[in-house]
Order: structure tokens, then sequence, then C-alpha cells
């Protein structure tokens, strides 16, 4: 699977709850995040997004019933038919590459060791973008994350209004990832 999804000033639907997927189905976005589901509705929920067209990624950590293995990616591919994971972690990074997924390393700015850290960790990773939160503090490093590893760069984490998605997208951002549903773009 290629980067050409992440389209340039992208608003991804990170959805938390299943009331918030109807309104993500109508986003103009060809992605939805599921940031937190179980494995009792995901193959259902993944099958809505393709059935509108959507490329459906989960945030490997909020996926209950899941191990974070080898055996447990591929039952994300294979029986859950999900296009891609997100996860701060190299190895599952690495191993759902390996396996095909879309892979995006999720970045936490806590401090400068921690952009450092993180930075030097995603030279090790096979991804295919990165994701930094917080969003609005993120901002302040987009130069020095695109600088270190030529990747598109999502910023997530407490985007709440639209001055935060311009102010990311004026930034250099190409997509951002939100659970605020008023800032999903619908066709």
């Amino acid at each position: 699977m290629s980067t050409s999804f992440i389209l340039e000033n992208t608003v991804i639907p990170s959805v938390r709850d299943l009331k918030q997927l109807r309104i993500a189905l109508k986003s103009v976005s060809p992605i939805i995040l599921l940031s937190e589901t179980h494995i009792g509705n995901l193959q259902s929920l993944t099958r809505k997004c393709h059935e509108s067209n959507k490329k459906v990624i989960v945030h490997l950590d909020l996926v209950g019933g899941l191990n974070k293995d080898p055996i447990g990616l591929k039952m994300l591919r294979d029986l859950f038919k999900v296009d891609g994971i997100i996860s701060p972690n190299v190895k599952i990074i690495n191993q759902a590459k390996d396996l095909g997924l879309f892979s995006i390393h999720r970045l936490f700015l806590l401090d400068s060791r921690s952009l450092e850290t993180g930075l030097k960790s995603t030279n090790g990773s096979q991804l295919d973008a990165i994701e930094v939160l917080p969003g609005p503090f993120a901002k302040h490093f987009i130069e020095q994350i695109k600088t270190f590893k030529k990747a598109p760069v999502l910023a997530g984490g407490f985007i709440s209004t639209k001055e935060d998605v311009a102010e990311l997208f004026n930034a250099g951002f190409h997509g951002i990832t939100t659970s605020s549903s008023d800032l999903w773009k619908t066709k």
C-alpha cells in the first residue's frame, strides 16, 4: 500500500464512538481511523468503511481483544481486512509493513528528549507516515521532523477548532487526525 491516500490537507476522522461512524463515512477523507474498537465489531466496521470507499486504519494499542504480535497483525489483515495501523512501536510497525499493511508511526512529544528519542526510533522504522501528538505543540517541530524523516507527517491530539486545523496545515502537516466530528469535512 502506498502513501498516496494521505492527501495534502486531509482531516482524518478518528472514530472513538460508534455513533460517530455515520458522520465519518460521509466525510471527504479517504481514510477513517478506528481509534477505539474491539475484535467483536471490527470486521463489520471495516466492511462498512470499505463499502463507503474508505481505507481503515486502527490504533493497534486500542483494539480490544487483540494481541499485538505477528499473529494479531495477520488477523487484522486477513480476517478483519484493515488497511493499516498506528503504533508507537517500531517492531510492530515493521512487522505490519512486512505484511503489507499501511503503517503510521506515532510519536509523542513530552519534552525535547522524547522528540530526539522518537525521531531516532523512526530510523529503523519502515513507516509510511508519522503522526505527532499533541498536534498544537507539534507544529513547533514540523520542520525538524520533516528534515529528519522523509514521510508524510500527521498531527493528532488536542485538535478541536477550525483555527487549530488551519494552523497545522499552514505549518506544513499533510493531514490531521481528530475525534472532533465538527471538523470532519463532509460530502
